[in-house]
């Protein structure tokens, strides 16, 4: 691994050399461009690989984290939402670019390690399965050193380069578990806080001092004395379990107008933190680029090109009417064949469930109890990246009501609704992808058009973690009860 005193990324070094900016390369791979993906990957993999290195013991762990980060990034690659244009300056693009990227990569990689980053752990994703690294470098950075206390610092280090948790890095630093959230928290915040002082005024070298109320030993304590909002910046860092996350975001949601300050200070702490550790860098196996290139999605030939590869020279006039006439009955037989499978679809379980189900990896969750009565079931394959929940036994709601169904993502941001249903509506599952990106599914009760955000309380959680439930049943199916 690598600390050196000027490894940041720079847009700049790229437009030198007449390259694509990465915001650029980003954008094309997103339309598929393998040969953008491939420059991309190039310009940013010495901080990716230098986050996995620092993450994981072994140093084939740590590479196949790095290549299922970009495997990851090119299935999000439309999905980054970074909002930039040509009239920006370059050297903000490439900061958003990176830091979206970094805060990719950390989610994939604290997924990794906390679901199979040992010993007959997970689904034997990681190739040695070793555990944590060295949680990289131990002093702070050169910008950072007068702004950050340096016991705050190493909780912001041992949950970004660690993948720790918040009680992890209290037993990591032997430390109470109140003190070191409350550690954690603050160094988070003074981080933001020099990174705006940095962009803003560098002559401006106080600490910042601005009082926080302490955290306490658990998300259920914080959350009950009112201190939820304070949890986004342990969660900008992924430094909560899935069951606190959620919790904390619920927490949040029924405030209302906490929300959106939720969010802002979610992205605003995940973009100084990846910034503050731009310097962790490492160079990664030589064949690291050719893995990830075989191991992404086939992509289609279209009939064009197929015509052109094959076709060098027009055939004869007899060959030509045969031609014609077997691609007739081809294309017959082909719209027979796409009708007998639409036929079919219509009555047998519809792809996604069917797919989840024959999966070799199926974990099925028990039947979770909502609270009013009625039961919600997940049913999930991380090989599909997809899932399904089916509900049941529900009660019937008043009119103007409705349930509707909630995907929380894992990284704090706003949940996603899956719909909204009456009771006799969950009649069939209820599908997802995305398996990945989201900690929990919830069911909460809304008006009949539906909320942006959950109004009320949630009847019942499934948590999407397979490695959170005790006692987990492969290939099993849906309840008939």
């Amino acid at each position: 691994m690598q600390t050196p005193d000027a490894s940041e990324p720079r847009a700049d070094r790229s437009a030198a050399a007449g390259a694509p900016a990465l915001d650029t390369l980003l954008r094309r791979s997103a339309e598929g461009d393998r040969a953008a993906f491939s420059a991309f990957y190039d310009a940013t993999v010495p901080w990716v690989h230098g986050l996995a290195s620092a993450m994981f013991r072994s140093a084939d762990d740590a590479a196949e984290a790095t290549t299922r980060t970009y495997l990851t990034a090119w299935e999000e690659a439309s999905e980054a939402g970074l909002d930039l244009s040509e009239h920006d300056a370059a050297s903000h693009r490439e900061r958003q670019v990176f830091t979206w990227l970094e805060v990719l990569a950390h989610r994939v990689m604290t997924t990794l390690l906390r679901t199979d980053g040992l010993p007959e752990a997970g689904h034997g994703l990681l190739p040695d399965r070793a555990g944590p690294g060295s949680a990289g470098p131990a002093e702070r950075p050169e910008d950072l050193d007068s702004r950050v206390d340096p016991a705050a610092f190493e909780a912001v280090r041992l949950a970004w380069l660690g993948g720790l948790t918040d009680r992890q890095v209290a037993e990591r630093m032997g430390r109470p578990v109140a003190e070191s959230r409350t550690l954690l928290r603050d160094g988070v915040r003074q981080v933001v806080e020099a990174h705006r002082a940095l962009t803003r005024d560098a002559a401006d070298r106080s600490p910042a001092t601005s009082a926080r109320p302490a955290l306490a030993t658990s998300v259920r304590e914080d959350v009950e004395a009112g201190h939820a909002l304070e949890l986004a910046d342990l969660s900008a860092v992924h430094a909560l379990e899935t069951a606190g996350h959620t919790a904390a975001v619920s927490a949040v949601q029924r405030r209302g107008g906490d929300l959106p300050r939720w969010r802002s200070r979610v992205d605003g702490a995940r973009q100084a933190v990846a910034w503050a550790f731009r310097s962790v860098t490492a160079e990664p196996p030589s064949a690291m680029l050719d893995d990830v290139l075989r191991r992404l999605p086939a992509q289609d030939v279209g009939m064009d090109l197929i015509g052109e590869e094959a076709a060098p020279a027009r055939p004869p006039k007899d060959r030509l009417r045969w031609l014609k006439i077997t691609a007739m009955v081809l294309l017959a037989a082909l719209v027979l064949g796409v009708g007998a499978w639409t036929v079919w679809s219509q009555f047998t379980r519809p792809g996604i469930v069917h797919r989840v189900d024959q999966s070799e990896d199926l974990f099925t969750t028990s039947e979770n109890p909502a609270r009013d009565g009625g039961t919600a079931q997940a049913f999930l394959s991380r090989d599909q990246n997809s899932g399904y929940v089916t509900v049941s036994g529900m009660p019937q709601l008043p009119d103007g009501q409705a349930y509707q169904v909630w995907l929380y993502p894992d990284d704090g941001t706003a949940p996603a609704s899956l719909g909204t249903f009456d009771a006799n509506g969950f009649g069939e599952p209820v599908t997802f992808r995305g398996l990945d990106r989201f900690a929990a599914v919830g069911i909460t009760v809304e008006p009949s058009s539906g909320s942006e955000v959950p109004t009320t309380d949630t009847l019942v959680g499934v948590d999407l973690d397979p490695t959170a439930h005790t006692g987990p049943r492969y290939g099993g199916r849906p309840s008939t009860n």
